[in-house]
């Protein structure tokens, strides 16, 4: 699981903004930046909710960027509706076969 500071610098560089942008982004010195995005300094609430404002994300998206700068949430819903997709591909397939089933025992049976 990546850190606060991890998940800031993954943002900044998607964002394609250096240290300075982020900095001034947030009216604070870039000293003060590096050091939240090498966690040296742990943010408050405040903020992490600015951070999350300057990247246009909600809270709950900021805690879950991942490498990629995608919420590893949303990758995961992703691919989850990807195998269901299949999955009800899969049924309806099977479904028509057992129909084709039957279809062939009424034929056979003379109905």
């Amino acid at each position: 699981m990546k850190t606060l500071g991890e998940k800031f610098r993954i943002l900044r560089q998607k964002k394609g903004v250096n240290q300075k942008a982020m900095a001034d982004l947030l009216e604070i010195s870039i000293p003060a930046y590096s050091k939240l995005e090498t966690s040296i300094t742990d943010p408050n609430f405040s903020r992490i909710n600015q951070i999350a404002e300057v990247h246009k994300l909600t809270l709950r998206e900021l805690l879950d960027v991942g490498e990629e700068g995608v919420s590893e949430q949303t990758q995961l819903i992703d691919q989850l509706k990807q195998k269901v997709s299949e999955l009800e591909s899969t049924v309806i397939r099977l479904q028509g076969k057992v129909i084709d089933l039957y279809d062939q025992d009424d034929r056979r049976n003379g109905k």
